[in-house]
């Protein structure tokens, strides 16, 4: 079974070897994620107002027979000197927590990475809606 993850790029606040990205969330079709994206786009402060692109990452969700309401995904990255999250390394969906530490252990061990997240996700929640403002 297949997930979309959405996410937004400001594209002024990217350069080499970095992308400003947002995370909006993870959808049930491809579609849903486009429609989200345009509306972003359009209307939700930081995205509207600054140059910004979207992308549709196609996740696999592992083990699902059906449409979860709830996946964990795993995240291991580093950091420049400005704290930049570099080397993002992210994982396919899992079903349980549990499924998701196991998958962590594998990763740790064929991939070293400073920092190791797990991050559990709604299906068609959307994150950064109140957008972002630059300082």
């Amino acid at each position: 079974m297949k997930l979309y993850q959405l996410i937004l790029t400001d594209t002024e606040l990217s350069y080499e070897n970095y992308s400003e990205d947002f995370t909006i969330g993870i959808f049930a079709s491809r579609e849903e994620a486009k429609r989200t994206a345009k509306y972003y786009l359009q209307n939700v402060k930081g995205f509207s107002e600054y140059p910004c692109t979207y992308r549709i990452e196609e996740k696999e969700v592992i083990r699902a027979e059906h449409l979860p309401e709830t996946v964990w995904i795993i995240q291991g990255y580093d950091e420049n000197e400005d704290l930049d999250e570099i080397n993002i390394l992210e994982s396919d969906c899992f079903l349980t927590k549990q499924q998701a530490l196991q998958e962590l252990d594998r990763l740790q061990k064929l991939y070293q990475r400073e920092n190791w997240c797990i991050n559990r996700w709604n299906i068609g929640e959307c994150h950064w809606k109140e957008g972002f403002c630059r300082v």
